[in-house]
């Protein structure tokens, strides 16, 4: 089983919505704004509603489901996208 000790103030990894207007950090985060839950990382046994997204293959779930993101500096990013420069650009 991993164990992450994170800050309480910043999750390892962040899904930005809309330039900032929203930012989602933990699974339960993610399941209220998309709907759906993330299958969980490999090398986790379960997954932890309100700890860190790094427990979920939350990249995956998006690209399953059809929803574009950019990645840049470790962030996710969905919506508006147009004026984010991603790691792939």
């Amino acid at each position: 089983m991993n164990v992450h000790i994170v800050k309480k103030d910043k999750m390892c990894n962040i899904v930005v919505i809309n330039k900032g207007e929203k930012e989602i950090e933990t699974p339960r985060q993610f399941l209220e704004h998309f709907g759906f839950m993330p299958e969980k990382e490999f090398g986790h046994n379960k997954i932890e509603l309100d700890y860190c997204l790094c427990q979920c293959d939350f990249e995956q779930a998006l690209i399953d489901n059809n929803i574009p993101f950019k990645k840049d500096c470790g962030d996710v990013y969905v919506g508006m996208l147009e004026d984010i420069v991603g790691d792939d650009d």
